[in-house]
């Protein structure tokens, strides 16, 4: 708090961050653009904030007369940093990523480090997204090339063997799902809940439409609901005998 409020490191971050969309604007806007940018999503347990909600970073600060980033530190001390802000969604390409799924034969659907920041980012939906999204609604990648992105090229990567297909004396890994009734809840930023160890938080996204999960022949999901099996086995060199 003192830090976010102290007139001289606040320079320092203005000048910088003008500094950064000056000369890398066009690497800013890869991960996640100018900060006047950003909505605020959420205050906390602050109502006298609330006015603020859903609008940019850019446009209190105009209403403010300030600089966006002295309006965003201003607005983060002023909520006791509870305040919470969100990148705006910029969409994606379908036509572009069809070409990167279905030209270069070594490229695999995910994300960098999805599942890695559990309080500010929900990205394991990837798999669900790249099936509704390309295969579904754009129709763009057939299901089998998207079944061997997501499956048996991963293991090949991974360096698995046998894993990633189905075949007579394999290990029966197997996903059972209904392509109509697809669909990730909540679709952008997952929910909060409160199951970490000392009550700690998360944001949660669940997958819809999946109907069986099963590893080793024996299912550990079903219905969206956890059976408690854990029949999976550790693999070294890539196999379950080696």
């Amino acid at each position: 708090m003192e830090k976010l409020q102290d007139p001289v490191l606040r320079r320092a971050l203005i000048d910088e961050a003008e500094e950064a969309d000056r000369r890398l604007r066009a690497i800013q806007a890869g991960v996640g653009g100018n900060p006047a940018k950003l909505i605020v999503y959420g205050v906390g347990n602050n109502p006298a904030l609330e006015k603020y909600l859903g609008k940019s970073v850019g446009a209190i600060a105009e209403e403010q007369n300030k600089h966006h980033i002295e309006a965003m530190l201003d607005l983060s001390v002023e909520g006791n940093l509870e305040v919470e802000f969100l990148g705006p969604d910029k969409g994606s390409n379908a036509e572009f990523m069809a070409e990167m799924m279905n030209d270069y034969s070594y490229t695999i659907p995910g994300v960098s480090d999805g599942g890695a920041h559990t309080k500010f980012f929900c990205g394991g939906s990837y798999t669900t997204d790249f099936l509704t999204w390309l295969v579904r609604d754009e129709q763009v990648i057939s299901l089998e090339e998207a079944h061997y992105r997501l499956s048996n090229l991963p293991a090949k990567a991974a360096g698995l063997k046998d894993r990633g297909v189905l075949r007579v004396g394999g290990a029966a890994d197997i996903v059972v799902y209904d392509m109509d009734s697809l669909s990730i809840d909540p679709p952008w930023i997952g929910n909060i809940e409160h199951d970490f160890p000392a009550n700690e938080w998360r944001r949660v996204q669940r997958a819809i439409g999946y109907d069986v999960i099963m590893v080793n022949g024996v299912v550990t999901f079903e219905s969206g609901k956890c059976t408690g099996a854990t029949p999976g086995k550790l693999l070294r060199h890539g196999s379950a005998n080696a």
